[in-house]
């Protein structure tokens, strides 16, 4: 059975303002997130804030998202670019 993946306002708008050239590396990760959304890199966030959450690397950014087992959605909450403050 396939997972649904869905994209928050705030991911859809951090997808848009992607530069190009990430766009179709950034959608196929999405897609294959369909399949199974913990294949590739991808790791639990840790701290209170992120319980919960996890990140897939894609390049230089990274797609923090929230699984819901049982219904099997995949929730993209952003998409943004790796740097010091990603994660604050």
């Amino acid at each position: 059975m396939a997972w649904v993946v869905r994209l928050s306002r705030e991911a859809l708008k951090d997808y848009m303002d992607l530069p190009q050239d990430m766009w179709e590396r950034v959608e196929r990760a999405i897609e294959d997130m369909r399949a199974d959304p913990f294949q590739g890199d991808v790791k639990a966030l840790k701290g209170k804030e992120w319980k919960g959450c996890y990140r897939k690397r894609v390049g230089p950014y990274r797609i923090v998202f929230t699984v819901d087992h049982k219904q099997r959605v995949a929730g993209v909450t952003a998409i943004v670019r790796r740097s010091e403050k990603t994660y604050r």
